[in-house]
């Protein structure tokens, strides 16, 4: 992996933001938007502190239950090799961590101040970057093979169900295949699941939006997608390649049919 530190330099460097807002990364956030937000100085000392480590990290990167990733996903080291971080600030304090398309080649865009605040919360910091990288690069490797499209409503919660589930899953813990989900899942995995069949059933388009908004945004376990489809694939955890290759095209119907046992 490559790190493109153009913009987080001119910051860590005092130039004025005008030096950088005008980037392409700022513009391929959002469809339609310019999502540009002051960084203020206040936050050199944490981020470059933050930029040194962040680098190490990928210089020594190695995904989150490895063994599983390479079983599932084929072609990594080159799909690695074609993989850019770039590491910035300025964007607005819901992004963090994403992963874009700029050109044809692909990003993994990490915005450091807003990085900071899961530190701040005391996590340990190469555990952090570790689950941090391995997310964001597993939606890397799903984009290889399924590669966002023009989508309506219904496949975009499709799509999204299935590229958040096999993130979340596979970043979640450290020898995810032999961890035994105990009730409090079961819990989380139903209320998830109610929301996401109320956003299938939805027409009202405003209310669409906002499910669209709501499906992996906002608090952890109130992103319906992501949740719904991590511990249906947690149920389904000897099943994850075929699931895989078995696409997303009908998943939320997969996730809506099962009962948790």
């Amino acid at each position: 992996m490559r790190i493109d530190n153009s913009i987080i330099d001119l910051y860590l460097d005092g130039k004025p933001s005008s030096a950088y807002a005008g980037h392409w990364v700022y513009s391929i956030i959002a469809d339609g938007q310019y999502l540009f937000s002051e960084p203020n100085a206040s936050h050199l000392t944490e981020v470059k502190r933050i930029k040194d480590r962040v680098a190490e990290a990928c210089n020594s990167f190695q995904f989150r239950n490895s063994d599983l990733v390479f079983d599932i996903f084929d072609g990594i080291p080159a799909i690695m090799e074609h993989t850019s971080i770039v590491l910035t600030v300025g964007l607005p304090a819901m992004y963090d961590a994403m992963v874009r398309e700029y050109n044809g080649e692909t990003y993994v865009i990490i915005d450091l101040i807003n990085f900071s605040n899961y530190i701040e919360d005391g996590n340990d910091f190469s555990d952090l970057i570790t689950n941090f990288l391995s997310h964001e690069l597993i939606h890397v490797l799903i984009s290889a093979r399924y590669p966002e499209e023009d989508f309506d409503y219904l496949e975009y919660l499709n799509f999204i169900s299935f590229h958040e589930g096999f993130a979340h899953l596979l970043s979640y813990k450290e020898n995810i295949a032999e961890y035994q989900p105990d009730d409090k899942y079961k819990e989380k995995f139903d209320t998830a699941k109610s929301r996401l069949i109320a956003a299938l059933k939805e027409d009202n388009p405003s209310s669409r939006e906002e499910f669209k908004l709501e499906a992996n945004s906002g608090r952890y376990w109130d992103k319906f997608a992501s949740i719904s489809s991590m511990l249906y694939l947690m149920k389904h955890i000897c099943s994850l390649k075929e699931i895989f290759y078995r696409g997303w095209a009908d998943y939320t119907k997969r996730i809506v049919n099962y009962m948790w046992e």
